[in-house]
């Protein structure tokens, strides 16, 4: 062991009182949790920018190369503070992701938290938090073959009262604000405030009811001109909410969320909807170390688009997973959806008939030699078929992941 003589009093002084503080914070209601990460990703992707075909590649690069390897390096650091019914998190995240042959992409992903897990007493408890993150846009709906870079900001409050063992009633409200890097972009900034109430019942045998309501403010203050007059750029969107869940027996848990959507436009009445969404789930443990899931949906949500104003998705999956030892995991999924392009936006007589249909897959291996390691190998896969030209689009994907928590 290396001992550093201390020879300034100051610094005796100092010392004894940090090691005074971290004694207490470990030894009294205090712990402090400081877990760093590291990681490694290999990923091979064979249509980057999901273009429809090597003709649109071709127009855009000058080259029907649609694949690429990305390397990633991922820096993590957790941070749990806990002074008695209080806990602080905070969480610090870098990726730095090279590409292979479409460089134009690398860049440095970054993200920040912090939040305060509080509780006063028994029966009042929430939490309070703000986050930053940077990354670049995905490309499956903007099939722009450029690095946009995405900020996003939040800041969330919640507040929950537990008036009796089995209700507790809750209130939030989260601030989001998203930027975009590139001018083409901008028209895509917008500012939410998402305000959320309701009540929920757990009785001891696991069954639990929801009730909520769910307001969305948008506003997009970049958005002038033309998509203004298109899209509109300010829109509240409220959703009511019915959760149930249900477990049967000690195998089975089956949960259900209805919905009422409703959406409403300063400016474009015309594009104003409502519709009703529906959500079905069902878990069951087959075995000890087989579980099965099964989902199907049927979901409304608005759409900036030029002759539709809200989509209608429906859709089905299934995902099995094998515990196949303690460290061994094989996880897998298929899935369907369909998405109809519905409603008028009243600025053109010509009717949207555009259909998307899409199915995907994916397989997973996943090993945990220790209890602060892991390794993943994934594949995924997806093919969506349009009545839109150069909509369509399919890809595959293998990736391998490594990472340790310190």
């Amino acid at each position: 062991m290396l001992t550093i003589p201390i020879k300034n009093a100051r610094l005796k002084k100092i010392s004894a009182a940090c090691l005074l503080f971290c004694s207490c914070l470990a030894n009294a209601e205090g712990i402090i949790d400081i877990t760093p990460s590291i990681g490694a990703n290999l990923l091979y992707d064979d249509n980057v920018f999901r273009f429809s075909s090597d003709t649109q590649a071709q127009q855009a690069f000058g080259s029907s190369e649609t694949a690429d390897f990305i390397k990633s390096l991922d820096l993590g650091l957790d941070a749990n503070i806990r002074l008695s019914r209080q806990l602080v998190r905070l969480t610090a995240n870098i990726i730095d992701s090279k590409y292979n042959r479409f460089d134009l992409l690398n860049n440095v992903a970054k993200s920040y938290g912090l939040a305060w897990d509080w509780q006063l007493g028994n029966d009042f408890f929430g939490t309070l938090n703000t986050s930053k993150s940077e990354s670049i846009a995905g490309f499956t709906e903007i099939r722009n073959p450029v690095r946009n870079t995405r900020l996003l900001n939040r800041q969330s409050a919640s507040v929950n009262w537990r008036f009796h063992p089995d209700w507790t009633a809750y209130a939030s409200r989260e601030e989001i604000q998203t930027e975009n890097e590139l001018i083409g972009f901008e028209n895509l900034d917008r500012d939410d405030i998402v305000t959320e109430a309701g009540v929920r019942y757990r009785s001891p045998l696991g069954t639990q009811l929801g009730l909520s309501y769910r307001e969305v403010d948008s506003e997009y203050p970049n958005r002038t001109g033309g998509a203004a007059a298109f899209f509109g750029d300010e829109s509240i969107q409220g959703v009511l909410a019915l959760d149930a869940t249900w477990q049967p027996s000690a195998k089975t848990r089956i949960s259900a969320r209805l919905s009422r959507v409703t959406i409403d436009y300063a400016d474009l009445p015309q594009r104003e909807f409502s519709g009703f969404s529906q959500r079905w789930d069902v878990n069951y443990a087959l075995t000890s170390k087989v579980t099965l899931n099964a989902t199907a949906y049927r979901e409304v949500s608005p759409i900036d688009d030029i002759l539709s104003t809200f989509v209608e998705s429906t859709g089905a999956s299934f995902n099995p997973t094998w515990n196949v030892t303690s460290k061994v995991a094989l996880r897998g999924g298929v899935g369907y959806q369909d998405v109809d392009y519905l409603g008028s936006s009243g600025f053109f007589a010509i009717a949207n008939d555009r259909k998307d249909s899409s199915k995907t897959a994916n397989l997973g291996l996943i090993y945990a030699p220790t209890l602060k390691s892991v390794l993943q190998l994934q594949y995924q896969t997806e093919d969506r078929e349009s009545t839109l030209t150069n909509q369509s689009f399919r890809f595959n994907s293998v990736s391998l992941v490594a990472r340790y928590n310190f």
